[in-house]
């Protein structure tokens, strides 16, 4: 194992890098907090979540495009802000977004529902035609760019930003890029600064064997040339892997906005079957942005959120589906347009029972869409016997394996009962093509090094599974989430791959991911600190990643967090393809360190427990109660988590419920319209938040899967 690459390094070590260094456990309160210097050390995030230096070069460039247009070349005078998409309809689905969430209103709406895509009659190359609409759409006419141009208020830019993060409709590095590129924009590359024996591949793309730890797999020396069409080699093997035919395959530039095209194909299909709007249903707590976008208004028709996905919540989602529909007009229809769940969930890798839930589907009439991102595709057969009806995969994960690239897809079950209509739809999305919005670039990346695929997935099943084994024996550990050890492990195997089922002969495994909580006496942010792999957002990596999950994706929201069973000193691990021993030595490393720390701490409190006055809480201060200074334990507890009180709605059992009818994230879950307040004061523009390009919308703000 190699040391914890420094505080904002990209991971890996290059341009494209879709994770952060975050080595520390300060590191990841302080940026929580909004604090600058902690903000500005980073030199890129998870692409949905931070705005990459690239992208701001080329908002830079829309804005100074724009005000000639408009007749003001006055630089640093500008009242107007953008942000990019990747193609006119995104724009367009974009622009209507910000319409709806920020300046309330639909006399300037170019559709009337998010699931609809209308032609525009305005040009966004002749802004002339879009003189009467405060929010305007301009094509940088490269790379299929478009600019949603918008009044440079902190509003309406925090709604801006919540639409690329929650649906995923983003312009990537790569993509920024080329267009820079193309337009003769000079940017500096973010990585040599890090390196200095850093040098360019044949990808474009800088790297470092100590911080990326596996370069491209197979290395871009041996990798043969591009093919004509990287998109279509990309579809191909998508469909090698799940057996699936081509045309029921459809890439996406994240696997957020997989997410995001499933809930709109779900909301088209009900409205062209004339059933009026439906709500969606999230079940089992789930990675944060599926939840946050189906608890948008401008986004959804209302959400129900069943967070601990078990036998209870099936329970009373049975209740919830027979109660509707007997109090529907026909008797038949609970309103309810699909039903979104993972598998395994993020991060407490529960199962759902999908069998239970298909004949919920089946009865009532909505689709099953399933994020199989961290059981993947290699290890799981989700559509077998039309059980789900998609599958919304974020191909940035293991598929891609080395972190370079952001990607998505979306699968439609052949085996399904809607498999015909479903198609149809996606075809109207994507003109005819199955290409989507990814980008040829980032298609030709992830091409390349998911040639190995189906053997990395192997073997980290295989190291993954001895360590978790390993972890779950010692007796620092309290308890941890792993697929094999979860109480529906049966759910699981019912579709985990056999070996004769496939033609490589893969045997599906329970993949790279599983979360701890140590015990009480275990200082969590000493065994993160002193863990020697790398730390920071996203999983699936070919490198071992480690984060202290709850804080990053629900730092302003703990009690909610915590009222679902994810504890705020939950530690996720994404295994990597480093050797099994090599991993072991690096966990035996940091809880050495933790038991020399509870040891020194022990004998300082019977020390100062012996002064005259001092006593046992004495002995707690001095280990520290801030949780960004000392070490103790006690202290960080009695900070970071006497955070208020959860709220809760009508559950049943005295269980947390939390419902929306689309006019936002619903009782039970406070949300926080931007991260630091220092951040905020400092306005819009030039030194605000979109300069530091660091901003997540909502909850969690580093984010990153």
């Amino acid at each position: 194992m190699v040391e914890s690459p420094p505080l904002g390094t990209p991971l890996p070590l290059d341009e494209h890098a879709c994770s952060v260094s975050m080595p520390q456990w300060s590191h990841v309160i302080g940026y929580e907090e909004g604090e600058e210097e902690v903000s500005k050390a980073l030199a890129c995030g998870y692409p949905r979540f931070v705005y990459h230096p690239y992208i701001l070069t080329l908002m830079d460039h829309a804005i100074e495009v724009y005000c000639k247009k408009e007749g003001n070349e006055k630089v640093g005078e500008h009242t107007v802000d953008c942000i990019l998409m990747p193609s006119l309809r995104a724009a367009n689905r974009c622009r209507d977004f910000i319409v709806k969430a920020a300046l309330s209103s639909t006399d300037e709406l170019i559709s009337p529902d998010n699931s609809l895509d209308v032609p525009d009659l305005c040009s966004p190359v002749d802004l002339t035609t879009q003189a009467h609409r405060r929010v305007k759409t301009m094509d940088l006419e490269v790379e299929g760019i478009h600019a949603v141009v918008f009044p440079a208020t902190t509003g309406v830019a925090i709604e801006a930003k919540s639409y690329w993060q929650h649906t995923g409709e983003i312009v990537t590095s790569r993509r920024a890029s080329a267009a820079l590129q193309r337009l003769g924009v000079p940017f500096d590359r973010i990585t040599p600064k890090f390196c200095s024996s850093a040098s360019e591949s044949d990808s474009d793309s800088f790297h470092d064997g100590h911080h990326c730890l596996h370069q491209s797999f197979p290395p871009a020396s041996s990798v043969s040339p591009s093919p004509p069409n990287p998109l279509d080699t990309l579809v191909g093997r998508l469909s090698d892997i799940t057996a699936q035919p081509q045309d029921n395959i459809y890439l996406a530039p994240s696997g957020m906005q997989a997410i995001h095209s499933a809930l709109r194909l779900s909301r088209r299909l009900r409205h062209e079957e004339h059933r009026g709007p439906g709500s969606a249903v999230v079940y089992g707590f789930p990675y944060l942005d599926t939840l946050k976008m189906c608890g948008r208004k401008e986004l959804c028709d209302g959400v129900e959120f069943f967070g601990f996905g078990d036998e209870r919540d099936l329970n009373t989602l049975k209740f919830l589906l027979s109660s509707r529909a007997k109090s529907s007009p026909n008797k038949k229809d609970p309103g309810i347009t699909c039903l979104i769940t993972e598998f395994p969930s993020n991060p407490l890798l529960n199962i759902p029972d999908l069998m239970k839930l298909r004949a919920l589907a089946d009865e009532y009439n909505f689709l099953i869409i399933v994020d199989d991102t961290i059981g993947n595709f290699a290890n799981l057969d989700l559509l077998k016997d039309g059980c789900a009806d998609v599958i919304c995969t974020s191909l940035t994960k293991i598929f891609n394996g080395r972190g370079d690239a952001i990607a998505g897809s979306l699968i439609i079950g052949s085996a399904g009962k809607k498999s015909a209509q479903l198609k149809r739809i996606m075809q109207g999305f994507n003109e005819g093509s199955n290409h989507g919005d990814l980008y040829v670039q980032d298609a030709d990346a992830v091409s390349k090094n998911s040639v190995d695929f189906v053997s990395r997935s192997s073997r980290i099943n295989a190291t993954a599974e001895r360590l978790a084994e390993w972890l779950r024996g010692r007796d620092e550990v309290d308890v941890i989430y792993y697929p094999k050890f979860q109480s529906q492990g049966d759910l699981y195997e019912r579709f985990m791959v056999k070996g004769e089922e496939r033609r490589d002969g893969h045997v599906g495994g329970y993949g790279g991911l599983f979360s701890i909580v140590l015990k009480d006496d275990v200082c969590e942010r000493t065994f993160y600190d002193t863990l020697e792999v790398c730390k920071g957002p996203s999983l699936g990596t070919n490198f071992t990643l480690a984060c202290p999950y709850t804080l990053l994706a629900h730092y302003h929201e703990l009690d909610f967090a915590r009222a679902y069973g994810v504890q705020p000193n939950l530690i996720r691990v994404s295994v990597g393809l480093e050797e099994y021993e090599d991993i072991k030595v690096a966990f035996e490393g940091a809880f050495e360190v933790c038991r020399r720390v509870k040891e020194e701490a022990e004998e300082a409190r019977e020390g100062l427990g012996r002064l005259g006055g001092l006593g046992g809480e004495a002995g707690r201060r001095a280990f520290g109660t801030v949780a960004r200074g000392g070490t103790g334990m006690e202290g960080l507890r009695m900070q970071r988590w006497g955070m208020g009180e959860v709220r809760r709605g009508g559950g049943i059992g005295g269980r947390p419920r939390f419902a929306s009818s689309g006019g936002g994230s619903g009782e039970g879950m406070e949300v926080q319209p931007l991260v630091g307040r220092k951040v905020l004061r400092g306005g819009w523009r030039r030194g605000g938040p979109r300069r530091l390009g660091m901003l997540g919308v909502g909850l969690g703000i580093i984010g990153g899967g």
